[in-house]
C-alpha cells in the first residue's frame, strides 16, 4: 500500500470545510495582493476573535515556552475560561450561533425545528434567516452601534445587518468560483467590489509562501506539502489572511465600532497535520519497512507544522488586538479543542470530528475585567453574556446562557 494512500485514510481532511478544489499550484510568481488601508491607532470599543479548533493545552504549553505572546498578553491581563460545548458532532454553524446569542440551539431557530407545511415538525435550514433571537451585534445595533462581521460560522448568506457582513471563507470562495450572487456574500452590496480582492484563496500561495509552517532542515523539506498537506496549509492561511485583511479595511473606513471575525485556519491544520505531532495513530499503522522510512521523513519534516501554525495565528491576533487599542476589550474564542487522534478497539485511528474535544475556552481583556482571574467551569452559552458584562453591553434578561459576573471588575 502507498504512503499516500495510508496518509488519506488516515487523515481525511474535509475539503467541503474549506470550500476549494482546484488544480495545485506550487511554484510562480504572483500578483501582490491589493493593498490594505490599516487604522493608524487602535480606537474600536470591542473585538471579538473566534478561532475554530483552538485547543486550550496547547495555547498553555506554547506560552509557558516564551511563545504565543499576543495571546499570553491577553491571558496575563484578563480573564480565561473554560466551557463544555455542544458536542463533537454538532454543525459549526449552530455552535457558533449560541456563542453570538447566549441561547441554546432549540430555542434560538438556528440548530432546532419548524414547521413544515405539511404540519410535521423538521429541522430548520442552517442560515441566519432560521434564526429566531438576537445575536450580539443585533443587541449593539439596537444601542445605535455599527459592527463589522467577518468571516463567522451561521451567517451564510450574509443578512442585513447595522454595519458590514462578509460571510465565512469557505463559501465565500466557492460561491465565488461557481458564480454565485455577490449580495449573499458581502453586506451592503456596495461593498462587494472593495472588499472581494482582499478574499484570497488556496492557489494564491506556493510552497515557498508556506516554508515557515516545515523544518526546512529536514530531508523531504518543502517536498512534504504535496497533496492534501498542501491544500490544507495553503487552504487555512488564506481563510486566515483574507479575514484579518477585511477586519483591517473595515475598521480602517467602515465606520463600524465593534468587530467580530472568525479565523477558521487552526481547524483545518490541526484536521491534516495534528497526526505528524502526536504520532502514536502513525505508530500503530501496519507498513513495510520502506514506506515506514517514508513516514518518519515526512513526520521530521512536519512534526512542527501545528505549534508553527499556532504562532502564525498569535500574530494575526495580534494584528486584530491591536484595533481595540488599551482602552476597548477584546475577546478570543474557541469552538473546541482537539484531543488527539484517539483508537478503535482494533487498534484503529478515529479520524475527523472523534479528534475533537468537548472542551472550549474562553479568554477576554479589557478595562472591567480582573486581571488574572479564571471563571468557574461554564457552558457554551455563557461565553455571550460574559462578553457583553465585559464590554458594558445590557445582557438581555431572556438568554439561556449567564455572565461569569465573578471575573468582571466592579465598576463604579
Amino acid at each position: 500500500m502507498r504512503v499516500e494512500k495510508i496518509l488519506i485514510a488516515l487523515v481525511v481532511v474535509v475539503l467541503i470545510v474549506t470550500g476549494v478544489i482546484g488544480v495545485l499550484k506550487v511554484t510562480g510568481d504572483e500578483e501582490e495582493p491589493t493593498a490594505v488601508v490599516v487604522p493608524e491607532a487602535g480606537e474600536l470599543p470591542l473585538v471579538v476573535i473566534g478561532i475554530q479548533g483552538l485547543e486550550a493545552s496547547m495555547v498553555e504549553r506554547l506560552t509557558a515556552d516564551g511563545r504565543l505572546p499576543n495571546l499570553a498578553r491577553l491571558i496575563a491581563g484578563g480573564a480565561t475560561g473554560s466551557y463544555a460545548t455542544l458536542g463533537r458532532n454538532v454543525d459549526a454553524r449552530i455552535v457558533w450561533t449560541s456563542l453570538v446569542t447566549g441561547m441554546l440551539p432549540e430555542n434560538q431557530g438556528v440548530g432546532g425545528k419548524k414547521l413544515s407545511r405539511r404540519g410535521e415538525m423538521v429541522d430548520a435550514p442552517l442560515v441566519p434567516q432560521s434564526r429566531t433571537v438576537g445575536t450580539f451585534w443585533t443587541f449593539l445595533a439596537d444601542a445605535g452601534e455599527r459592527s463589522g462581521v467577518l468571516g463567522w460560522p451561521g451567517t451564510w448568506p450574509v443578512e442585513e445587518i447595522d454595519g458590514i457582513m462578509v460571510g465565512p471563507h469557505s463559501t465565500y470562495v466557492l460561491e465565488r468560483k461557481h458564480g454565485g450572487t455577490p449580495s449573499d456574500a458581502v453586506h451592503p452590496p456596495s461593498w462587494y467590489e472593495r472588499l472581494d480582492s482582499m478574499v484570497l484563496g488556496q492557489t494564491d500561495f506556493t510552497r515557498r509562501d508556506l516554508s515557515r509552517f516545515v523544518d526546512l532542515d529536514s530531508t523531504m523539506g518543502l517536498e512534504s506539502l504535496v497533496g492534501q498537506n498542501y491544500v490544507a496549509l495553503a487552504t487555512a492561511n488564506a481563510a486566515d489572511r483574507s479575514v484579518v485583511d477585511l477586519a483591517n479595511a473595515v475598521a480602517a473606513e467602515g465606520d463600524v465600532r465593534d468587530l467580530f471575525v472568525c479565523l477558521a485556519g487552526t481547524d483545518v491544520v490541526s484536521q491534516r497535520f495534528w497526526h505528524y505531532m502526536d504520532t502514536e495513530a502513525i505508530e500503530q499503522l501496519d507498513v513495510g519497512e520502506s514506506e515506514r522510512r517514508l513516514l518518519q521523513r515526512q513526520i521530521e519534516a512536519l512534526g512542527e507544522t501545528v505549534e508553527r501554525y499556532y504562532d502564525h495565528v498569535d500574530e494575526l491576533v495580534g494584528e486584530l488586538a491591536r484595533l481595540a487599542g488599551d482602552a476597548g476589550t477584546v475577546a478570543v474564542i474557541t469552538d473546541h479543542g482537539y484531543a488527539g487522534i484517539p483508537l478503535n478497539a482494533a487498534g484503529k485511528p478515529l479520524i475527523g470530528t472523534n479528534m475533537h474535544s468537548e472542551e472550549g475556552m474562553w479568554v477576554v481583556s479589557g478595562p472591567r475585567v480582573k486581571t488574572g482571574a479564571t471563571a468557574r467551569h461554564g457552558a457554551l452559552i455563557d461565553v455571550a453574556p460574559t462578553i457583553m458584562a465585559a464590554a458594558g453591553v445590557e445582557i438581555p434578561e431572556e438568554l439561556d446562557g449567564e455572565a461569569h459576573m465573578e471575573v468582571i471588575a466592579h465598576q463604579r
